[in-house]
This record gives C-alpha cells, sequence and structure tokens, in this order.
C-alpha cells in the first residue's frame, strides 16, 4: 500500500504493520469491527450472533449472519495466521447451524438484538434485510443453505489449498485477509478477498445455480439474464455486484463509499427491468433527493431514460433513484442484456460525476 507525496509527485511506501504490536485483539477489536460494519467484507450481510455458544456441545463461533439469500454465513476471525485447523473449525459450526430452524434463527437474532441494547423487532428486521413481504416467505427462505468467511491477517497455505478445493466442489467459502498498515499515528486497515478470486466468482456462481435447482424453481431465462449482468460488472468494471442465481433480482456492493447500493431487477414476463440505487441513511437520502429535484433533465439526458424517485412501502426512509427498461417481444435476449448493461454504465458513471463534485 502507498501514498502520494504531492510535493515529490512520489509514491511512498505505508509500512504493514501487526495486530500484535499494536495490541489489537482479536475479539475486542477485529470481530467488533466486523460486527459493527459487516460490509468490510465486502458483501450485504446483516449479523445476527456474536460468541454465539447455544450448541449442544461446548463451543463457540465468532460471528454469524445473514447474506440477502436468507442464506446463513459463519464467520471465522483470526488476529494473525489463522493456522492449519480453522477450516475444519468453520465446517464443524456450518454443519451445527444447518439444523437451525427459522424460528431458532428469529430467537437467536432476539437475543443477540436484546444484547446489543437495540430496541429493534427481530422479524421486521429480517423482513426488512430480505426484502420480502411476510412471514411466510421469510420461513421458507431462512437457511436453505451455509456459507463460510474465513478472516485473518494471513491466510494459512493448507487453508488456501482446502478452501479452494471445497469452493471448487459447490461448498460457499470465502477466505479474506484483513491487514494493518501504520502511517505515522494512524492505523490503516484493509480487506481483500483472495478466495474466490472476483474474476472467477461468477463462474463458480453459475455452477451452484445449476446445483441447487431442485431447491429454488426459478424462469431460466431471468437467472440466465441477471448472470450474465453480473458477469459483465464484474469482469467490465470497478463495481462489485453478486447474482445467487434464487431470485428475479440482486443487490451490489456499496457505492462510491456511501450508504447506497444498485440494485439490478428483470421481469421477464412484464418485458421490463429496472436499475436503481437506494438507501435509506440521511446522508445518501439527501443526495439522491439533491440529484433529483436539482438534475433531473440533465440526468435524465445523460441516461437516455426517464428517471423516478420511489419511496420505500414498508420502509418509508428508504428512497430510491430508478431507471425502467422496456423491451418489445422482437428484442433478441442479447440486445436486451446490451442495453441493460450500457444503461448502468452510464447511471453507474453520471452518479460518479455528481459526488465527485461535491467533493
Amino acid at each position: 500500500m502507498y501514498k502520494l507525496n504531492p510535493v515529490s509527485n512520489q509514491l511512498e511506501e505505508i509500512q504493514e504493520t501487526t495486530f500484535f504490536e499494536n495490541d489489537l485483539k482479536e475479539r475486542e477489536h477485529i470481530e467488533e469491527w466486523i460486527r459493527k460494519s459487516p460490509e468490510v467484507l465486502e458483501e450485504d450481510l446483516l449479523i445476527i450472533g456474536h460468541e454465539y455458544d447455544k450448541f449442544e456441545i461446548n463451543e463457540r463461533l465468532d460471528l454469524l449472519a445473514l447474506d440477502k439469500e436468507g442464506n446463513i454465513v459463519v464467520i471465522e476471525v483470526k488476529r494473525d495466521v489463522t493456522g492449519g485447523y480453522v477450516d475444519f473449525q468453520a465446517l464443524k459450526y456450518a454443519s451445527y447451524c444447518a439444523r437451525l430452524s427459522p424460528q431458532d434463527i428469529l430467537e437467536l437474532y432476539s437475543d443477540y438484538l436484546k444484547d446489543c441494547g437495540l430496541e429493534v423487532d427481530a422479524k421486521e428486521s429480517l423482513i426488512e434485510f430480505l426484502n420480502i413481504e411476510n412471514e411466510e416467505e421469510l420461513n421458507t427462505i431462512l437457511n436453505t443453505s451455509q456459507r463460510i468467511i474465513i478472516v485473518g491477517k494471513e491466510i494459512d497455505k493448507r487453508i488456501l489449498s482446502v478452501c479452494t478445493w471445497l469452493y471448487e466442489n459447490n461448498i460457499d467459502v470465502k477466505c479474506i485477509t484483513i491487514k494493518p498498515y501504520k502511517m505515522e499515528n494512524e492505523i490503516i486497515i484493509d480487506t481483500n478477498q483472495i478466495i474466490p478470486p472476483y474474476k472467477l466468482e461468477n463462474y463458480y456462481i453459475s455452477k451452484k445455480t445449476v446445483a441447487k435447482e431442485r431447491k429454488i424453481q426459478i424462469d431460466e431465462n431471468v437467472s440466465e439474464f441477471l448472470q450474465e449482468v453480473s458477469n459483465y460488472i464484474n469482469s467490465k468494471t470497478d463495481y462489485r455486484a453478486r447474482y445467487s442465481g434464487k431470485r428475479d433480482y440482486f443487490v451490489g456492493r456499496q457505492f462510491l463509499n456511501l450508504p447506497w447500493k444498485f440494485v439490478f431487477v428483470y421481469k421477464k414476463k412484464e418485458n421490463w427491468a429496472s436499475i436503481f440505487i437506494e438507501s435509506d441513511k440521511p446522508q445518501a437520502v439527501e443526495l439522491i433527493k439533491e440529484i433529483y429535484e436539482n438534475k433531473l433533465q440533465e440526468f435524465t439526458k445523460e441516461i437516455g431514460i426517464e428517471v423516478e424517485l420511489l419511496r420505500g412501502v414498508k420502509n418509508t426512509e428508504l428512497y430510491k433513484l430508478n431507471v425502467k427498461l422496456t423491451y418489445n417481444d422482437n428484442q433478441s435476449f442479447e440486445e436486451r442484456i446490451s442495453q441493460y448493461n450500457n444503461t448502468f454504465l452510464k447511471f453507474k458513471n453520471y452518479l460518479e460525476k455528481q459526488v465527485s463534485n461535491l467533493r
């Protein structure tokens, strides 16, 4: 990692350090960072448990989360080198979590919220996070699969070998490094996903989508469309958005270091698709409103499609800047994909320009 010296126009190396040298501890610090800001793991996660120890045997896992598809995510954290056993430990915990029912998860999350002193209704929070309509749908989507994320300053080569094999055999496991750097009196934290590499992730996701068809029924054309969009975004742009193959939409990661995200939708039967940026956080909501109120004409001209300002139905704090593409029956699959991807690029580029002008 480097910083720019504007006087000499040279890059100066920022020295890597260790958590040990800076008295940064596994539970007290690293787990707390992830618990409070799970987006550092580069995807949208909801933490539902911390130091969970309610298994029949006396063991506890570091962090338990849900992803946007309702899958359980076991997060194992090691301060420096992961060691050669953390893969088995994580697999054990994932196997234990496979037995959790929707009611178990609801109770687990309720206990976590209570322990954190948060006055939040667990059920409503899960429904909102998963963007579903009711408890019945919640019960069908929760814990259909389990995932593993291993986090450490260094990932042992034995762990990397095992995790690569697991991922190639449809076990959803990620390895993410979290490294501290020292710059004068400041500590800078950098994270990097090393398994699976970003460019291979979508290939393996496609394989797993096929493997799960017996569990999840979705229109093949919708799945193919959104997978192509996801592949394009991850390979041709600097944005990241992962499609799981389960729904007719998927959500990207945080954009421009602001609390907003792109959402990608394809409604084949209704012959339309949409792209929108959304947030319910005040900073991003104000920016969304400002762009819509002051830049609408310019924005619409730039994209070539009418831009709408939408508000959440259940979550009235949620605002969206939405563009809707309407297709005709004669358009080929390739034409639809091309139009969609080009619209996303224009949308993304325009927002980048506006945010840059405001900073």
